[in-house]
């Protein structure tokens, strides 16, 4: 219709006619461009909120699982001082056997950092990292990606070592499958039969141990400042959404 008008009027040489029109049409344009943008926009922002909840979600459950762990972690520290302990006196005391037998189960029992990454790998495989505008939440979330990695890799040496030292002390045990023990962390473990003496005549025992004690510490030192990245980022991202 616009076309037809516009047309007729150019015959007719009726100028006013023609700006008339000619400005309907562009007003319609703009007016079109500007929805679409308005639209865009609007989807491009749910979006943004969606993978801020969905990174709150992640944080939580990565700062809960590594607390955990530095948790673990601590107890095979006290269950490996106990082994030490008994090594050195050459028995075990009645009231140690079950963190004796539980420090066998663990020893070198390390879990890699913990790091529910699934919408950080969507974002960068999507190459949507910069739909979050704040320049504060993507710099302090590529600091932790970065620590993430890097703690990784020394896992991956750590277990190496752990396994080893932990294959010398199998070696001289036994476990008891139809006897079990309660724990926090693993659920149940499985007992374990030992001759104390003969673990105390084997120089490579108390060797053992101690490599493995000192690798535990050293990756129990290493996880809390993930910790605190978690649980500090996890107040900026709340703030961010309470903006939205």
């Amino acid at each position: 219709m616009i076309l037809r008008r516009l047309a007729t009027a150019f015959r007719k040489q009726d100028w006013f006619t023609v700006l008339v029109e000619t400005l309907i049409v562009v007003f319609g344009v703009f007016i079109g461009l500007q929805v679409n943008n308005w639209n865009a926009a609007r989807i491009e922002h749910a979006q943004e909120r969606d993978y801020l909840v969905r990174l709150h979600e992640d944080f939580t459950e990565s700062a809960a699982g590594q607390s955990r762990d530095i948790h673990f972690l601590g107890q095979q520290l006290s269950d490996q001082g106990v082994i030490l302990k008994s090594l050195k006196a050459c028995a075990v005391a009645p009231e140690d056997s079950e963190a004796f037998q539980r420090g066998v189960n663990t020893l070198g029992y390390i879990n890699p950092p913990r790091f529910f990454r699934r919408t950080v790998d969507e974002m960068a495989a999507a190459g949507t990292i910069d739909i979050i505008r704040n320049e504060r939440i993507k710099e302090a979330l590529a600091s932790i990606v970065a620590l993430v990695e890097w703690r990784s890799a020394g896992y991956d040496q750590s277990t190496r070592v752990t396994e080893h030292y932990r294959y010398i002390v199998e070696e001289q045990v036994q476990y008891d499958l139809t006897r079990t023990y309660a724990d926090q962390f693993l659920g149940d473990f499985v007992g374990v039969d030992f001759d104390i003496e003969a673990l105390c005549r084997n120089p490579l025992t108390v060797s053992a141990i101690t490599a493995v004690s000192y690798t535990t510490r050293e990756r129990q030192r290493a996880y809390r400042p993930l910790l605190e990245q978690y649980e500090g980022f996890l107040p900026v991202l709340d703030a961010e959404l309470g903006r939205r």
